[in-house]
């Protein structure tokens, strides 16, 4: 499960973020700025909600001592101040994004998805011998071309912005096909094994999407893939 950590002063908004997250996040919050730095280095979020407005360090203080590491965990600035200089300010800094409060949680999950969606958009990847366009899904291996559908490359935009963490069903039909969507665990599955053919071809031992029984699924990048 991916790590959200909020830094808000406002007990109430970290609660309700916390409830809402419980099954998409494992979600830690911190009610002011004592300490950040550490935290991020110790529980290692996948996201951060950052609070302009606290005692003490204020989010765009903490946002600029966080220094290179804001390269590798994007931080969303949340605040009631919608001024043009603060987000401007908040922007130069390195945040992924700016939310004004009050905000809807079910837009800020959307946001969040979006985020983690654009990840990866755009790229073209080589896995297993193939080459991947991560935007049209159009896949070329030894000459041949053939084509992924839009839930597969959901599923592994989804996943290569995990890599290396065991993701549930649940969680990959809720970024694929949304969290209303009236299927079964079954249909990942499926989806996945389907990837694992079109990438790998008869190849079995170049899979790189790996099985945890009861758990769900998790992308290793294996030794000659990355970015092309």
């Amino acid at each position: 499960m991916m790590r959200l950590l909020v830094v808000d002063d406002d007990l109430a908004t970290c609660a309700a973020i916390k409830s809402f997250f419980r099954n998409d996040y494992e979600v830690k919050a911190l009610y002011d700025g004592a300490g950040f730095e550490g935290e991020v280095r110790c529980f290692m979020p996948d996201l951060i909600l950052l609070d302009i407005n606290m005692p003490g360090r204020n989010g765009l203080v903490l946002l600029s001592d966080m220094g290179e590491l804001v390269e590798a965990v994007p931080v969303f600035m949340i605040s009631v101040r919608g001024g043009e200089e603060d987000m401007v300010r908040a922007f130069d800094l390195g945040a992924a994004d700016y939310i004004t409060k009050p905000f809807a949680l079910a837009v800020l999950k959307a946001r969040l998805a979006r985020w983690l969606s654009r990840k990866t958009q755009g790229r073209t990847v080589i896995l297993a011998g193939s080459i991947v366009d991560l935007h049209s899904g159009k896949i070329s291996r030894a000459g041949a071309e053939s084509s992924l559908t839009r839930k597969e490359i959901l599923t592994l935009r989804y996943l290569l912005a995990n890599e290396g963490q065991v993701l549930s069903r649940q969680q990959i039909l809720g970024f694929a096909w949304g969290y209303d969507y009236d299927g079964t665990p079954r249909t990942v599955d499926n989806t996945v094994a389907n990837l694992r053919r079109k990438l790998a071809g008869s190849d079995e031992s170049a899979s790189f999407i790996n099985s945890h029984p009861g758990l769900g699924y998790s992308l290793t990048m294996p030794a000659n893939s990355g970015d092309k």
